[in-house]
């Protein structure tokens, strides 16, 4: 087949997709639960049969696939951690008869820095596209939107076909533009939905409040960090603009999301099983715990009650919208610190991160700013850090942080972790009082 003919057939794929999920949002939860029990009982047995990392975990826990009929008998399988995930990838971990080199691969450097390549065939990643769209449609995107996307310079690819008659077409910019440029942008264009990071937005809305840039979106959607109710409400109040969040990461896609009540975020039970752990028993409603994901969807790497890593906050509260799709009340966890750029200008931790997690060589990564021009990068290397790696990485870092920012970078064996065990991946030590 043609490769036209094969991006129309999968196109047409992800509309189908679509629309059966606006669809299935609005059914009963017990219907929805019907639908996941059907797709997990497939995904278990599918794993069992052609991923050796599962069918060695589940042989060891005396569990055979037909055992798992309902969400509730997964605590009879054991956890995937990301170091079993990083040790089986790609020979144990992805199905034996799947093309690596024709799947979309994606890397994260995760919550405790560590990163982590996942892989997904060309079906899943129609699907994860559909459950990442439905959100903004159900939060009252149109197909004809001017959409505005600050993003990681490796997420702006080529445009779709229906991309070019403006049908569902972000216009997707670097977070790493200058951001007096970004907001020229937004000036230029007057988008009707801005899509970002929280930490970044709020750097858009202090300096357009700054300028008294007249930018007012209908729609905002952040996703990526914590959002907390401070960053929330400075960000609305400057866009006069309601902020939709949305959750997840790079392992699994979008997994949650605020519809337009906001009592909390919508679980996307189609896609993902999400549990809620503290020690090996399931919390209860209103108490945290740590996300555990099974997939639902990807068949050429299944994760099954993988440890994000991450903490949120199950609930039994209905929604008042209507739908039935179970709730998470609030994600948890340390928000990472804003850096202070040369020029006296804050810059999101995100872009630290994106400058480092595609480099391969790095096992795990934190950027410190000991004060204001002098930032230490402590490395544990994956394999032996070249020269190359190091000064494309120094100059990333000055490129964004300003050419005067002195660049250390530090090998040690292990990182340091917090009290909770978390890895924070970007601190800053500068008082950001006066900024």
């Amino acid at each position: 087949m043609h490769a036209w003919g094969a991006n129309f057939l999968s196109d047409l794929r992800k509309a189908w997709h679509l629309y059966k999920l606006m669809r299935s949002q609005w059914k009963s939860f017990e219907d929805l639960s019907k639908l996941q029990n059907k797709k997990l009982k497939a995904v278990i047995k599918y794993a069992y049969e052609y991923i050796p990392l599962y069918h060695r975990k589940f042989k060891e826990a005396g569990v055979k696939p037909d055992e798992i009929k309902t969400v509730k008998d997964l605590t009879k399988l054991p956890y995937t951690t990301k170091s079993e995930i990083q040790a089986n990838f790609p020979n144990n971990i992805v199905a034996k008869h799947i093309d690596i080199k024709k799947c979309h691969s994606a890397h994260t450097s995760g919550s405790t820095g560590t990163p982590l390549t996942v892989v997904y065939d060309e079906k899943a990643e129609d699907f994860q596209k559909a459950v990442a769209l439905r959100p903004n449609l159900s939060c009252g995107q149109r197909l004809f939107d001017k959409w505005i996307v600050f993003t990681d310079p490796r997420h702006i690819g080529k445009k779709k076909w229906f991309q070019g008659m403006g049908l569902f077409n972000p216009e997707k910019f670097s977070l790493f533009l200058p951001i007096n440029k970004q907001i020229e942008i937004l000036e230029r264009v007057l988008p009707d939905i801005i899509e970002c990071y929280p930490s970044h937005l709020y750097l858009l809305a202090k300096l357009a409040k700054e300028n008294g840039a007249k930018i007012n979106p209908r729609l905002i959607f952040s996703s990526a960090e914590l959002l907390d109710q401070r960053t929330r409400h400075y960000i609305e109040d400057v866009f006069n603009s309601k902020v939709y969040d949305q959750y997840g990461g790079t392992e699994l896609g979008r997994t949650a999301w605020e519809c337009p009540e906001r009592c909390g975020y919508h679980i996307d039970m189609e896609a993902v099983v999400m549990e809620f752990i503290q020690g090996d028993e399931q919390v209860t409603s209103g108490e945290k715990g740590e996300i555990v994901y099974t997939s639902l969807y990807n068949y050429a790497m299944p994760l099954i009650r993988y440890k994000s890593g991450d903490i949120g906050v199950p609930t039994d509260e209905k929604c008042p919208c209507g739908r039935e799709l179970p709730l998470m009340k609030v994600v948890m966890g340390r928000k990472d610190d804003f850096l202070v750029a040369t020029d006296g200008s804050l810059v999101s931790p995100i872009t630290m991160d994106l400058i480092v997690k595609n480099m391969m060589e790095i096992e795990q990564c934190r950027i410190i700013q000991e004060r204001k021009n002098l930032i230490s990068v402590q490395i544990v290397e994956k394999e032996s850090l070249s020269e190359g790696t190091v000064n494309q990485m120094t100059n990333k870092i000055k490129e964004v942080l300003g050419k005067d920012m002195e660049v250390k970078v530090e090998k040690l064996d292990e990182l340091e972790r917090d009290r909770s065990g978390k890895l924070r991946k970007v601190i800053s030590k500068v008082n950001l009082k006066n900024y």
